[in-house]
């Protein structure tokens, strides 16, 4: 059991289906609508910029509504929308004063104010009610007044979870398919810092994420960086040959574009389709990888995890190194289950012998050897250790971590 507990909040995506679809999208133009005018409001009022966002969202209000009771208030702007709700208001002002805000923040860099919004509504209590897993009713505009419309879900194999509260669903409109953006907030039993935890801690697992089969490999240190066990996480070569014929298709489609106009729209709606797909593999099998590290620290009651700082890797597209979505979903996972996820720089980690600190040379060393061929997993060092490359980096990333919290130790 933790010292420090807290919470985390994680959004499921479920499907939702509307036996009225076009209510769905005129009550996201209302909504957009309200929050226009009110960013406008916003633009035009410079005095009444600073302050929090309740005090802000209270003045628009005095502006836009007036004051109930005894003491109403000259109505200045009065909101030209009759019969809005009062919580798909205040929904709408949120989102304005959050765009708001964010050009606020940008604008010594050349933000410019926002001219056409698209923001997703957000349904706070009062808007929606019977909220299930199969289905949850939705308070909608259909053209002519607000009405109670009971939609249906679809939680794509992903059940919500017991015990958590859930936070105001968003209405998303993705092409021909309708969302729903649940937030969940759950109690985490443990949220101690890396420093805070790690001298009650006798062991913890660095993990890294190469780009051939094995997507994952780990290994156990005690606290004097002594190897205990370790983890192959393979199907990489698997999670590439899906992609690649994907991508394959992807490229025949946009040479044809060229030679067969009248289809051009139909293939670039079939490539939209493809990317999709191409994104949704990635994240099953980020997930898959990372739920299986979780586990396994939680079997063996590991609350540090050690990954590598990928900062180029991190920066570049989502579609090319999966490491990234896996770290990103192990951050969150390992949180949920009172864990902590730290990461450290790579440095040389892979080029170094953790046995003896010598440069390492990837073997076999035979003329003709392409990289792809699976001895180039294997390395040697000078004083004739030898073992994979990855089992190698991953002892090593474990060991900088414990340098690096030691000496922070001895120093502070």
């Amino acid at each position: 059991m933790g010292e420090k507990t807290g919470y985390s909040i994680i959004t499921y995506k479920l499907r939702l289906y509307c036996s009225q679809p076009q209510w769905l999208y005129e009550t996201k133009r209302v909504y957009n609508l309200i929050l226009s005018y009110y960013y406008r409001l916003l633009m035009e009022k410079p005095e009444i910029w600073d302050g929090p966002g309740q005090k802000l969202l209270r003045q628009l209000e005095l502006l836009t509504i007036g004051s109930r009771g005894q003491d109403k208030t000259e109505i200045l702007y009065p909101l030209p929308y009759e019969k809005i709700p009062l919580y798909f208001r205040r929904a709408a002002i949120n989102d304005a004063i959050r765009l708001f805000k964010s050009y606020r923040s940008g604008e010594e860099n050349g933000s410019q104010p926002a001219e056409d919004f698209q923001a997703a509504p957000i349904f706070y209590k009062g808007m929606y009610k019977d909220f299930t897993e199969a289905g949850i009713s939705l308070k909608l505009w259909n053209g002519e007044k607000w009405v109670w419309e009971a939609c249906t879900l679809d939680t794509c194999k992903r059940s919500l979870p017991e015990g958590g509260s859930y936070l105001s669903p968003t209405l998303k409109l993705e092409e021909k398919r309708a969302m729903l953006h649940v937030p969940v907030r759950q109690p985490v039993e443990d949220v101690r810092t890396v420093k805070e935890r790690f001298p009650g801690e006798k062991k913890l697992c660095s993990a890294v994420f190469p780009e051939n089969d094995c997507m994952a490999a780990l290994v156990v240190l005690n606290k004097a960086g002594i190897y205990e066990e370790s983890l192959f996480i393979r199907g990489g070569k698997q999670f590439l040959h899906k992609k690649k014929r994907l991508l394959n298709r992807i490229q025949k489609n946009r040479a044809s574009m060229g030679m067969d106009n009248q289809r051009v729209g139909q293939l670039e709606e079939e490539n939209k389709y493809l990317k999709r797909k191409i994104r949704n593999l990635s994240e099953n099998y980020a997930h898959k990888v990372s739920r299986r590290i979780v586990d396994f620290c939680k079997e063996r009651e590991i609350s540090i995890l050690v990954v590598p700082n990928y900062k180029a890797a991190l920066n570049g597209n989502s579609y090319d190194w999966l490491g990234r979505r896996i770290i990103q979903y192990l951050r969150y996972k390992a949180f949920q289950e009172g864990m902590v996820v730290t990461s450290v720089g790579v440095g040389n980690t892979a080029f170094v012998c953790y046995q003896c600190g010598q440069a390492v040379k990837r073997s076999p060393e035979t003329p003709g050897c392409g990289r792809n061929y699976s001895g180039w997993e294997n390395y040697i060092c000078p004083n004739g250790h030898k073992g994979n490359v990855h089992f190698n980096a991953a002892i090593n990333l474990g060991r900088r971590f414990l340098k690096n919290i030691k000496t922070e130790k001895n120093n502070g």
